[in-house]
């Protein structure tokens, strides 16, 4: 399994249900599971994916076939949450977020996306929508100065977590920001992003600069931490409320385990 550095979290957790799903009942399931915690050690559904695996064994599969179908409820409850007339400020691509747009197809609203680099995902979050809403593209740094025009903002989360939002960095300071210019934030998300820890890695510098000068220390993070107090609603499939989801599952003995493994690799954080 190929590390997916463009698609959603959960666009990526169908393809680690499909993956895991062959092994669960094996002996393979613990190294497969650490091998793609360690290519994923950032979203919360990933791990729940494999927590499943290893506390249910073959009935993990019903809980995947339930975590496929939340995500269409999220969709229904974030649509309601955009008022016809709306300018929506989003930030990266969020999947969930893309869907939720696209269900908000016949209401008059505007569109406002950050490229999201390295990876300039959110140039495909405009692509996808473009046809069907008037959409504007800036750069990640500029965003903040649209942030005046938007009426609501929302994002995606790739972990809930005890103090916060796992996000694509720069969300936190979009948050922050949002915050003191009394926009509405919200996150779209279901219950199975949650999770007691996850990790954050550090990728390829190469990705922000090529050939940069070899004295150069480049630092290149896909995620950052969004305090909770900076979130107004969370967009669940229980529907649309200011009360952050509660991780409810037991923890299996081979989680802890790979976490503390992949503890000397990456960062983490609750």
């Amino acid at each position: 399994m190929k590390q997916d550095r463009i698609s959603g979290a959960a666009e990526i957790e169908m393809k680690a249900i499909d993956y895991i799903g062959k092994y669960i009942g094996k002996k393979e399931l613990f190294e497969k599971c650490l091998a793609m915690l360690s290519l994923y050690p950032s979203m919360a559904s990933i791990w729940n994916i494999a927590n499943f695996a290893f506390l249910y064994g073959e009935k993990a599969k019903e809980k995947f076939e339930e975590m496929k179908k939340v995500n269409e409820k999220v969709v229904e409850h974030g649509k309601k949450a955009i008022k016809d007339g709306y300018t929506v400020l989003t930030y990266s691509r969020s999947s969930t977020v893309a869907k939720i747009l696209r269900a908000c197809k016949g209401k008059n609203i505007k569109i406002i996306c950050s490229e999201s680099r390295p990876k300039y995902e959110g140039r495909k979050l405009a692509k996808e929508l473009c046809n069907d809403f008037e959409v504007m593209l800036t750069t990640d740094a500029a965003i903040f100065s649209f942030l005046d025009e938007a009426d609501i903002v929302i994002t995606g989360a790739d972990a809930i977590l005890t103090d916060g939002i796992l996000n694509k960095i720069g969300t936190s300071a979009l948050a922050v920001y949002a915050k003191e210019k009394k926009k509405p934030f919200y996150v779209a998300a279901s219950s199975y992003k949650t999770f007691p820890f996850v990790f954050i890695k550090e990728e390829d510098g190469k990705e922000i600069w090529k050939n940069a000068p070899e004295k150069i220390k480049l630092r290149n993070f896909y995620f950052d931490l969004t305090p909770s107090y900076y979130i107004s609603h969370f967009i669940t499939e229980k529907g649309v409320s200011e009360t952050k989801p509660q991780f409810k599952y037991e923890v299996a003995e081979e989680i802890m385990k790979i976490r503390d493994l992949l503890a000397d690799k990456f960062h983490l954080v609750r």
